[in-house]
């Protein structure tokens, strides 16, 4: 399991000391895109075309059209497939070389470490579900915790603390008896065995 890691650099010699960098530190899946010559003008199929380089580097097309109009104006992207457990590593590297604005958005950057997601930190990946109660949001439910609501009632069941007769269960049968057949005794059925005694 690998995480990418795409920043973008004004100049190509930014781009490649920081492909430098990575390689040093044992990184082997970069993808550098660099952007036209001045020269060139950059226009809608040159964008479309840079795009399809980037996304040979295993970006996502939407992402890449994005990085594309970036790289078509003479930037230089590049792209990283750090291993997992180096994540960091691989994104304090880049940083270091003052990359510029991607044109992705914000959300793209992901905090460091965040002490209520450690899993999520460690992978470097977003929170897949930020509800604190996630069993009552889908059952349209009250968390049990709450004083307005309780599981019991939800299911039709008493609680056990308001019942009339708190040495009953629900069927009426006491909870301790010296009954040796309570059920059968209560539904005046003959046993099938003798209750043996055991003094």
């Amino acid at each position: 399991m690998s995480h990418e890691i795409s920043r973008m650099f004004d100049s190509q010699d930014s781009a490649d000391s920081a492909v430098a960098e990575l390689q040093e530190e044992g990184f082997d899946e970069i993808h550098v895109v660099h952007g036209p010559a001045a020269a060139k003008k950059a226009v809608r199929a040159t964008v479309q075309d840079i795009a399809l380089q980037i996304a040979r580097g295993n970006v996502h097309m939407p992402d890449a059209l994005i990085y594309a109009e970036g790289v078509a104006k003479g930037k230089s992207l590049v792209t990283v497939h750090a291993p997992f457990g180096r994540g960091l590593k691989a994104q304090s590297i880049l940083e270091s070389f003052d990359p510029v604005d991607s044109g992705m958005p914000e959300a793209e950057h992901l905090p460091l470490w965040d002490e209520a997601t450690p899993m999520s930190s460690a992978l470097m990946m977003p929170v897949l579900l930020d509800d604190p109660a996630p069993f009552s949001k889908f059952w349209n439910i009250a968390p049990l915790a709450s004083d307005s609501c309780y599981a019991s009632s939800v299911i039709g069941l008493p609680l056990l603390s308001r019942s009339d007769s708190p040495g009953d269960s629900r069927w009426g049968l006491p909870f301790l008896s010296s009954n040796p057949a309570p059920l059968s005794s209560k539904l005046g059925l003959p046993l099938l065995t003798k209750p043996k005694a055991f003094w």
